[in-house]
C-alpha cells in the first residue's frame, strides 16, 4: 500500500519553489512573477505540483495577452491600409487569420484547464469541503506567522476553547472571544446578524477572512449552533 505522509523533501522544495518564466522576455517575466505571486497568495497554493500547474497557468496566460495584441495590431494594420472599392466588392478582407482565433481559443482552453485543476474557480472551492478545510488550514498557518503576540488552543481541564494572551513576563489566557464550544463564531457578532445590523456576508468575512463570498458556513451556524437561541 502507497503511504500518504507527507514528503519533507517536497515540502523543501516547495517552499523553495521560484518561478523561472523561461521563454519570456523580461518585460513578460516581471509581470509573470507578479501574477504568480498573486496567485499563489491569495489561494495559498503549497505542494510542488500545484506550483507546476501555477507556472504552467501563468505561461499561458502570458500567450493569452500576445495573441490578444496580435489580433489588435492586425485590426489596426487593416484600418490604416487603403483598399480599393473593387477589391472590397470581390473579396472580405479578413482581418483576424482564422489560425490566430484557434490558438487564442485552444489557449484559452488550456487556461480554464488549468484553473480548474487548481481550484481556483469560486463553486468548486464552495462545493468542495476538503478544499475549503484545506484553504481554512492555509489561512490559519498563515495567521500564525503573522500573529505572533496570541495563541489559540483547548483548556486541557474544561476543553473549551481558550487563548493566550503573550506579555512581557508569561502568557496570560483568556476565554476566547471567537469560540462557542470548539465552533468558530461570535455571540455578540451573531446577535448583530439577527437584529439586521449587518449582513450575511459582513459576518462571514470577519469569521472566515474578507475574501471569502459563499455564506454557506453562516447558514450551517444557524441551522446546527443557533437554531433554538432565537
Amino acid at each position: 500500500m502507497e503511504s500518504h505522509k507527507p514528503n519533507k523533501d517536497n515540502e523543501l522544495e516547495s517552499k523553495e519553489y521560484k518561478f523561472q518564466g523561461t521563454g519570456l522576455t523580461a518585460l513578460e517575466k516581471r509581470w509573470a512573477k507578479r501574477r504568480f505571486k498573486d496567485y499563489r497568495t491569495h489561494y495559498h497554493i503549497d505542494s510542488l505540483s500545484d506550483l507546476q500547474l501555477l507556472e504552467e497557468l501563468v505561461h499561458r496566460e502570458v500567450y493569452q495577452e500576445k495573441y490578444h495584441k496580435k489580433i489588435g495590431k492586425l485590426s489596426k494594420d487593416t484600418k490604416s491600409n487603403k483598399i480599393k472599392e473593387e477589391t472590397k466588392k470581390e473579396t472580405k478582407s479578413e482581418i483576424v487569420p482564422t489560425y490566430i482565433i484557434r490558438s487564442l481559443n485552444e489557449n484559452l482552453n488550456q487556461i480554464l484547464i488549468l484553473k480548474e485543476k487548481l481550484g481556483l474557480f469560486a463553486e468548486k472551492k464552495a462545493d468542495d469541503p476538503f478544499q475549503y478545510i484545506q484553504t481554512l488550514i492555509a489561512k490559519h498557518k498563515k495567521w500564525m506567522t503573522e500573529n505572533q503576540g496570541s495563541r489559540t488552543l483547548s483548556c486541557p481541564h474544561c476543553k473549551q476553547m481558550i487563548m493566550l494572551k503573550i506579555r512581557t513576563d508569561f502568557w496570560e489566557a483568556l476565554k476566547h472571544p471567537f469560540f462557542k464550544d470548539k465552533i468558530l463564531t461570535n455571540e455578540h457578532l451573531w446577535k448583530c446578524y439577527k437584529e439586521g445590523k449587518i449582513s450575511k456576508l459582513d459576518i462571514t468575512k470577519v469569521l472566515l477572512g474578507k475574501e471569502v463570498e459563499n455564506t454557506k458556513y453562516i447558514d450551517w451556524l444557524e441551522e446546527k449552533i443557533y437554531r433554538n437561541s432565537d
